[in-house]
């Protein structure tokens, strides 16, 4: 145990209520090793910060304590991990960048290379085709005139065929012509993703994104794992990710948002409303 830890008094208070941990884990469907840690002040091994204060002001609640102390214990024990996680991400964006300068200056030398390629290609090119003689230009060819009986043979052959053509048309039935048959119209395929209150089977994985506009108690499962229980406050976001089936369940349905698989569901409900939700098969 922490020396001093906020916690501490806790403890007390539970084991005077003849309570155990497994009990208390049991009754507020808390893991033991986070009522373990809240009493002794050790958040080393405790989850994302909305899950960990979750934690903390449900069992505050549940001993009728005051989750100050703890909370702001909790703050500082998470202090130092997020500046080195800080520093990490800083020295990899500089990585980064340096990387992407490094790339962007091969890139521009070879197309100031391709295009001094290019532009000595076409010098030559325009130099050789100045160079090159002019062809003499070719005498036109001669035309030879018809004589004058051809051309009246010629024009009494064509009265002759025209008169025939018109004869045949006459004899000749015009045939019905039958419409074009028309190609059916694919139906649109299903959605692969329905949303709350629609209709069709959602096929894994999820990736579940919920979103409190104001205090919301929430209890979710996922792939047949034990259902977790913690308390929302406006503004605290949670991920939940599964490659089969996600359940839910909202105290107050009309004070979280959802987004399932990127795309924004509907509302969960009414404000105050509790309601149940299951993704998946």
């Amino acid at each position: 145990m922490t020396p001093g830890a906020a916690g501490s008094s806790w403890k007390e208070l539970r084991e005077s209520a003849g309570k155990t941990i497994g009990q208390v884990s049991a009754d507020l469907r808390i893991g033991h090793r986070y009522i373990a840690g809240i009493e002794e002040g050790d958040f080393g091994d405790f989850p994302e910060r909305v899950f960990s204060t979750g934690f903390i002001r449900t069992y505050a609640k549940y001993l009728s304590q005051d989750p100050g102390p703890v909370l702001a214990e909790y703050e500082r024990s998470i202090g130092g991990r997020d500046d080195s996680e800080t520093a990490a991400q800083l020295r990899f964006g500089w990585v980064e960048r340096d990387r992407e300068r490094g790339s962007r200056r091969a890139t521009y030398t070879i197309a100031a290379g391709a295009v001094l390629l290019v532009g000595v290609i076409l010098a030559w090119v325009t130099l050789h085709t100045e160079r090159r003689p002019l062809p003499p230009p070719s005498p036109p060819p001669a035309v030879a005139l018809p004589s004058r009986p051809a051309v009246e043979n010629a024009a009494k052959t064509g009265d002759n065929a025209a008169v025939a053509g018109a004869s045949g048309v006459d004899n000749i039935a015009t045939p019905a012509l039958s419409p074009a048959p028309v190609a059916p119209t694919p139906a649109e395929p299903a959605s692969s993703v329905a949303a709350v209150g629609g209709t069709g089977h959602l096929v894994g994985p999820f990736q579940l994104f919920l979103e409190a506009s104001e205090q919301a108690w929430v209890m979710y499962s996922f792939d047949d794992g034990d259902p977790i229980d913690v308390t929302l406050y406006a503004g605290d976001k949670i991920s939940i990710q599964a490659k089969k089936r996600i359940t839910l369940k909202l105290g107050n349905a009309g004070g979280v948002a959802g987004t399932l698989n990127g795309r924004r569901l509907p509302s969960f409900g009414e404000r105050g409303q509790v309601r149940k939700f299951a993704f998946g098969q």
